[in-house]
């Protein structure tokens, strides 16, 4: 909170504000050239990192100094990650640093993660895929380079810890353009060899260019390719490459790396020495057992004598012989019943069999067919009669056999009213065996549904059982 001014602040208050403010500021990137680089009994680093406007301080705290690994000489072009801080008993800012790397490291970072990022998909970093180192290897195989101190430190802790262990040493160059190829051919030398049971590659520390062979995709890939274990072994704790990842096991230094390979040959052979003599211990028990054994069956019964064997193994053929006459006549009782079986399948599968179930079915349904068209051809009969006395019934012959007729003009046509047969109009009416040629001499109105007396008793129509003229119909 901003103080009034007429309360003035105090140096150190106003820098702690300015400090408290400026923190805030970052993390951030800066590049510039290193000048005043010292890194000081205490561990500290302190540089001044400047361009051509400006100059600021720089201090990077011991355990980042061994996180960083190597620090750019003093003029390098470096960038530098960090943030703001002022140091109050100056009242200066500085920048301390976390990490320094040389102008153009960063590509090879990203390089690295790019590479990582890749090959960690493939599955080639898992753990799942790495084996255990062996026990007690035949031989250690050391891949690194002729003369180095490297390789000094690893001869000098298998030694110590495994005098007598046998070591196959194939050169191979660690830093440079050709470094990747020579490492991958030592490599398949290495696990080419038929007693080498665990394989040791790496190299001292150095600048992440130094190192960079090791971060190479052929190298990982050869080691990943390896039948044998692989122990890496590159630089310091600090120094991480992706042949670390790819390995079964990483050894923080190629020290540490002979260590994982074998055993303490003196702890090895008191172990063996302990085993000598449990298993001495145990044969001897053994032994005693055994001992006692054939000591109680001398005494045994059925040692004394022949005659004991002999009678127990009459007793079993005994035995034996009943099973098998038992046994022959369960066989034969078995065999005969399945021959009953097979003779009754094969009378029931003959042709002759089956030709006779065929005759069988087929003349059952030949009656069957028989008696169903019979059946059809008297229902069809039946149903043609009733349609034919329908028919006769509706045809309008039957209704003129009957004594009525059909009247019709010369024209031809039907004579349903009276007007249609005026008197003096000649007409035609059709009986039962032709026609007859008429004229009409008159006409009487009378509807269908009025009485007539031509139907009273004692008229001649009547008795006749004809009916009077009707309009378009003559008796």
């Amino acid at each position: 909170m901003a103080k009034p001014l007429e309360q003035p602040w105090t140096v150190g208050a106003l820098t702690q504000r300015i400090g408290t403010a400026l923190e805030g500021f970052g993390p951030l990137l800066v590049q510039g050239e290193l000048s005043q680089a010292k890194v000081y009994p205490s561990g500290h680093f302190y540089a001044t990192l400047k361009d051509g406007d400006a100059v600021m301080s720089l201090v990077m705290w011991r355990s980042q100094v061994v996180r960083n690994g190597a620090i750019p000489k003093e003029g390098s072009q470096v960038v530098v990650r960090g943030s703001i801080s002022v140091y109050a008993p100056r009242g200066q800012y500085q920048l301390v640093a976390t990490r320094v790397t040389p102008v153009g490291q960063g590509d090879l970072a990203a390089r690295f993660e790019q590479l990582k990022a890749r090959l960690a998909a493939e599955g080639l970093f898992d753990e799942e895929r790495k084996r255990p180192l062996p026990a007690f290897p035949r031989a250690v195989g050391l891949a690194t380079a002729a003369g180095s101190a490297a390789l000094a430190d690893m001869l000098h802790s298998l030694k110590a810890r495994f005098p007598r262990m046998p070591v196959v040493h194939a050169p191979c160059l660690v830093q440079g353009a050709s470094a990747a190829a020579s490492i991958v051919q030592a490599l398949r030398r290495l696990d080419a060899h038929p007693e080498v049971d665990v394989i040791i590659v790496g190299r001292g520390g150095g600048s992440i260019e130094d190192l960079w062979a090791f971060n190479e995709e052929a190298v990982v890939r050869a080691i990943v390719a390896c039948d044998t274990p692989v122990i890496c072994a590159v630089g310091h704790e600090t120094d991480v490459t992706l042949s670390d990842h790819a390995a079964d096991v990483r050894a923080k230094t190629p020290t540490a790396a002979g260590e994982m390979a074998v055993p303490v040959e003196r702890e090895v052979r008191d172990a063996l020495a302990d085993a000598h003599e449990r298993l001495d211990q145990s044969i001897d028990v053994i032994l005693a057992g055994a001992r006692q054994r054939l000591e109680a069956l001398v005494i045994h019964r059925a040692l004394a004598g022949p005659g004991h064997q002999v009678a127990m193994r009459r007793q079993r053929l005994d035995e034996l012989s009943t099973r098998l006459e038992e046994a022959g006549d369960f066989r034969f009782a078995s065999e005969r019943q399945r021959l009953d079986t097979l003779r009754l399948r094969l009378v029931t599968a003959s042709p002759r069999h089956l030709l006779a179930i065929e005759r069988d079915r087929w003349e059952t349904a030949r009656r069957s067919l028989r008696q169903a068209m019979s059946r059809t051809i008297d229902q069809a009969r039946q149903r043609l009669g009733a349609s034919a006395a329908h028919l006769d019934a509706l045809s309008p012959l039957a209704v003129i056999g009957r004594g009525y007729s059909v009247v019709r003009t010369r024209d031809g046509d039907l004579v349903r009213r009276l007007e249609q047969a005026t008197p003096g109009t000649l007409i035609d009416v059709r009986v039962v065996d032709g026609w007859i040629a008429a004229e009409t001499t008159g006409t009487r109105v009378q509807k269908l549904n009025e009485p007539s007396d031509v139907y009273a008793p004692g008229s001649d129509d009547a008795a006749d059982g004809r009916d009077g003229p009707h309009p378009g119909i003559a008796p």
